[in-house]
């Protein structure tokens, strides 16, 4: 409404107000920066279009709690200081933010206002130093505020994670991407594997949820321990062939997962069909975007003998830029395809290749997962791991 532009301010929560103990006709109240600073005609639009009176205006006392922290901010922080920190994120009792240089003088401050605002739910306020990097995708941090504590006890859907913040990757932002494999992709007592788990919040809502059989990986060891810890305080049997998590290279993982879940299928009674009619998992997650689509070629020491009715579905995150010609999702597409058949040497990019993977049976999609960078976007490409592409992948080019 451009009528309240500049005297109405941008406070979330409001608290009813009583009403006068004579008035028994019900009013509402607009929250105005300030009576006096009203123009006359935006006062006279009031009036027509909400039946305003003047005379009603008076003065009210909205305290900090109910206040957004960005406004308790901007009245603190001094001029050199603005426009002040505009988000931050909360993993259990930590909170974090990414202070700007501009914002690095007053860490301390903002901290403080950030820990008694946010409280009680938060204990620790950390400043983000540098990008995520490193072998395990992890970031150094700052202490601004609170206790120097790190271990955290997150709750996603009913599911409780407790890991180190300084020691593993975490991503609050991908709790609808999980919500929507659980969802969408995920049937009950399906068997998933995860090349890339990371503390595995994935993999134990889709074991505690849904019954499915989990098998994992992480390069990360400390990654590994949280997520089997993490799985048997949700009551979930870690034993081999239910919930089992290593720790090792995603390549190699990959390579051996048919002969592993072969294995695991042979220990099992006859009867157990679902079990014995697949010994390659029903989803695989390839989800770490700098470099998920080197590791497809992994597939080809995957079994492609036999009839897989339905055939593997294998889910690849991936950073995507589009370009003059193509959409991010058609790029990312394209870095799938090449990842799996690679085609005209290195020095040429392969361009508009799902139609060619849809030949090959892989019923391919790609979905928008999130903003990593202007221009820059995290995409997911699924498609079916079918005997077609296994074979070609392994140089049998004849049908």
């Amino acid at each position: 409404m451009d009528e309240f532009e500049g005297i109405h301010p941008k406070i979330k929560v409001v608290r009813n107000l009583d009403q006068d103990d004579d008035d028994d006709q019900v009013r509402k109240r607009i929250l105005l920066s300030s009576a006096e600073l009203i123009p006359d005609d935006t006062f006279q639009l009031l009036q027509e279009k909400y039946h305003a009176r003047k005379e009603d205006t008076f003065n009210i006392c909205i305290p900090h709690h109910q206040q957004p922290v960005t406004r308790i901010l901007s009245k603190m922080l001094p001029e050199e200081a603005q426009p002040p920190p505009s988000s931050y994120e909360q993993v259990g009792h930590v909170v974090h933010v990414n202070l700007k240089a501009q914002h690095v003088d007053y860490g301390k401050i903002i901290g403080s206002i950030l820990l008694d605002r946010l409280q009680p739910t938060t204990k620790t306020v950390v400043n983000k130093l540098g990008e995520v990097g490193g072998p395990f995708r992890t970031y150094q941090m700052g202490l601004l505020a609170g206790e120097d504590d790190y271990f955290v006890h997150v709750v996603e859907h009913g599911v409780s994670l407790y890991f180190d913040l300084r020691k593993v990757y975490w991503c609050t932002r991908l709790e609808g991407e999980r919500t929507y494999m659980l969802k969408n992709e995920f049937q009950p007592n399906q068997i998933i594997a995860d090349a890339f788990c990371g503390c595995g919040a994935q993999l134990i809502r889709a074991a505690s949820k849904k019954g499915c059989r989990i098998v994992a990986n992480d390069l990360n060891p400390d990654a590994v321990e949280y997520c089997k810890e993490s799985a048997r305080k949700n009551g979930i049997d870690v034993s081999p062939g239910n919930f089992d998590v290593q720790c090792g290279d995603a390549r190699e993982f990959i390579m051996n997962l048919g002969m592993r879940m072969s294995e695991s299928s042979s220990t099992t009674p006859a009867s157990d069909t679902t079990i014995n009619a697949f010994k390659l998992p029903h989803h695989l997650l390839l989800n770490f975007p700098l470099d998920s689509p080197s590791f497809l070629n992994a597939l080809r020491w995957w079994p492609s003998g036999e009839v897989m009715d339905p055939p593997p579905r294998i889910h690849v995150y991936t950073f995507a830029r589009g370009d003059d010609e193509r959409t991010e999702a058609e790029v990312a597409i394209d870095m799938v395809a090449d990842g799996l058949l690679p085609e005209g040497g290195y020095s040429i990019a392969s361009k508009f290749r799902g139609d060619y993977l849809n030949e090959l049976g892989c019923n391919v999609e790609a979905r928008e997962i999130r903003d990593a960078a202007p221009g820059k976007l995290v995409i997911c490409v699924s498609f079916s791991a079918s005997r077609t592409l296994l074979r070609r992948m392994q140089g049998d080019f004849f049908d």
